[in-house]
């Protein structure tokens, strides 16, 4: 009989983020989703840092405009 299903909630200011896991992880397991929930928070991050960076680029052009 397979272990019961895992869920958790974190809850962010954005919204919930809802985790699904199989009951029965294991230690490799954890090891390998924690690889690439690190991934995906630092590929989050960069895409985060990459708009903020593309805001900034249109506040300096639209700055730049109106100071001509």
């Amino acid at each position: 009989m397979a272990d019961a299903a895992i869920r958790e909630t974190i809850h962010l200011d954005e919204g919930d983020v809802i985790v699904l896991l199989p009951g029965n992880l294991s230690p490799a397991s954890i090891g390998l989703l924690q690889a690439k929930l690190d991934g995906l928070a630092a590929d989050l991050n960069a895409r985060c840092l990459e708009e903020s960076r593309a805001s900034l680029s249109g506040l300096a052009g639209l700055a730049a405009f109106l100071a001509s």
